[in-house]
């Protein structure tokens, strides 16, 4: 993880190109990955839509943090989430009503209508690690501003629901969970629509 420094001259220039690269999707893929679907596929009775979300209340400086806490407290069931693309500045923190000190841990299944190729990204503030299909995609676990990943480049197998996972917390001030993706043939990012996302109610999985 870089750390930052006071820099000047050409080091300057460096940060301010970061800071508009990292303003949207990235432009650059940071190798790719290949995952295969679920098996077996979940039965389309037992699914719901969304993504299914619980919570720890807590001051985290780091993902290891809400993991830790959640070895001895046992995390809260929220109200599912429609799709991720919450960008809520000092706002309620996903469908939490606390709007800082919140830790979640969000669980489903994503679908690819295609094989191929696609590109995600996901922006947050503050911590994030993504999952998909068992391949950690993603992590970031310390506490900073506004940020995308890189590009994330997958190969996908076959059409069928994925298993994802997402760890994610904010400490304070404004909070930032959004997915995006670029299906194949695409040449523009949107975000993962609600269609693409469901889960299995906890109470189906006892």
């Amino acid at each position: 993880m870089m750390k930052h420094k006071t820099l000047t001259g050409l080091a300057s220039a460096a940060v301010l190109f970061f800071s508009l690269w990292s303003a949207s999707p990235a432009a650059q893929a940071q190798g790719a990955f290949s995952l295969n679907p679920a098996t077996p596929q979940p039965a389309a009775e037992r699914l719901r839509s969304g993504l299914g979300v619980k919570y720890l209340i807590g001051k985290f400086n780091s993902l290891f943090e809400v993991e830790d806490m959640a070895t001895w407290t046992k995390p809260e069931s929220g109200t599912p989430l429609p799709m991720l693309n919450y960008n809520v500045g000092k706002g309620a923190v996903l469908s939490n009503h606390n709007t800082d000190l919140v830790g979640a841990f969000i669980d489903g299944y994503i679908r690819f209508d295609q094989a191929g190729t696609y590109v995600m990204s996901v922006q947050y503030n503050d911590g994030v690690r993504l999952t998909v299909a068992g391949e950690m995609l993603h992590e970031d676990p310390i506490v900073a501003p506004d940020r995308f990943s890189p590009n994330l480049e997958i190969k996908i197998a076959a059409p069928g629901w994925y298993p994802i996972s997402i760890i994610y917390y904010e400490k304070k001030n404004t909070a930032t969970l959004e997915l995006y993706w670029q299906p194949p043939g695409a040449d523009s990012f949107v975000f993962v629509p609600a269609a693409a996302f469901a889960h299995i109610p906890s109470e189906q999985t006892s």
